[in-house]
């Protein structure tokens, strides 16, 4: 009998400090997946363990902070891809941000179903794109930032989290939207004004000259060879801005286009040259080609010499099918 009670003792003390072990184990489980949302100076920030995200109202923009990511940047049209990983601070642009999150699955063989692993990634894809086209210009920059292997307790407080930025973002983006429409509205309306004062020749030249370099920043490339025809106040009739390379700026009739001279069709009309190219809408099923008609006034001398030029550059690039007009 006197050998039972220590015995006891011995178990129960055992199974004690088995107890607190495996409390302490969940509590350390417990506090892994623990995530808050907290305000801070000028926004809101979202916690776990990881990573984290903080919008920042003055500043217009997400900022992220991760142990662990894979960021990729990318400037446009033609760019190299800068990538970066490890332990990154990001900030990315409110305007033009996306995120989601998705629950990573993985197949059990060819033929099973998708079964769920435990784990989200979470992805920020950043564009300039919805703040220029409001300014009319085209997208300089993309970049993606991607946080993998999240545990799902956490993505889903994050996607509360996210969808609370969401609302946020679209009304910064209403708002640039907003001023960029007034600030071109503001440009037409001063255009206008300009164009009712008669004008020199050195101002219609100036007029022009800063038109055609809004249309290279655009573009993102600048000619070699130009030729281009404008009224009395010094609104641009047509315009050929060549590039060495095979890129080209072309307007008439109140439109403009810019791009590869791949697959063009240059033909004379006239006293006129047309130009035919493959703008954003053609396709191989609809082959129609936006066609553009300049050197109107020029000798016909200067106008073979730019066929032959485009010619060139054209089957250096390979020729494509002549348009079906």
């Amino acid at each position: 009998m006197t050998e039972f009670f220590p015995l006891l003792w011995w178990a129960l003390g055992g199974a004690s400090v088995l107890g607190a072990a495996v409390y302490l184990f969940m509590e350390y489980q417990a506090h892994l997946l623990r995530t808050s949302v907290t305000s801070v100076p000028g926004g809101l920030l979202f916690s776990a363990q990881g990573f984290s995200v903080e919008s920042r109202h003055a500043a217009k923009e997400v900022k992220v902070i991760t142990r662990s990511g894979a960021y990729a940047r990318q400037a446009l049209p033609d760019g190299d891809e800068e990538q970066q990983k490890g332990a990154l601070t990001v900030a990315l642009a409110a305007v033009g941000l996306r995120i989601e999150v998705s629950r990573i699955s993985v197949k059990d063989g060819d033929e099973g179903d998708a079964v769920p692993t435990g784990f989200s990634c979470i992805v920020f894809s950043a564009s300039d794109e919805t703040l220029r086209t409001a300014q009319g210009k085209l997208a300089s920059e993309r970049s993606q930032l991607k946080l993998d292997r999240v545990p799902d307790p956490i993505a889903t407080d994050f996607q509360q989290f996210a969808n609370g930025l969401r609302v946020w973002i679209d009304k910064v983006e209403q708002q640039a939207e907003a001023q960029a429409a007034a600030q071109l509205q503001r440009e037409r309306e001063q255009e206008q004004a300009e164009a009712a004062v008669p004008l020199s020749e050195a101002d219609r030249e100036a007029r022009a000259g800063a038109q055609i370099e809004k249309w290279r920043a655009i573009a993102g490339f600048k000619g070699t060879s130009t030729e281009v025809s404008f009224d009395g106040n010094g609104q641009i009739v047509w315009l050929i801005d060549l590039e060495a390379a095979g890129r080209v700026i072309l307007h008439a009739d109140n439109r403009t286009f810019h791009g590869s001279l791949k697959g063009a069709v240059v033909v004379g009309v006239g006293t006129e040259m047309e130009v035919s190219v493959r703008d954003d809408s053609w396709s191989e099923q609809a082959p129609r080609m936006a066609a553009f008609r300049v050197l109107g006034g020029t000798t016909p001398e200067s106008r073979r010499a730019w066929k032959e030029r485009l010619d060139i550059l054209i089957q250096s690039l390979g020729a494509g099918q002549r348009p079906n007009r």
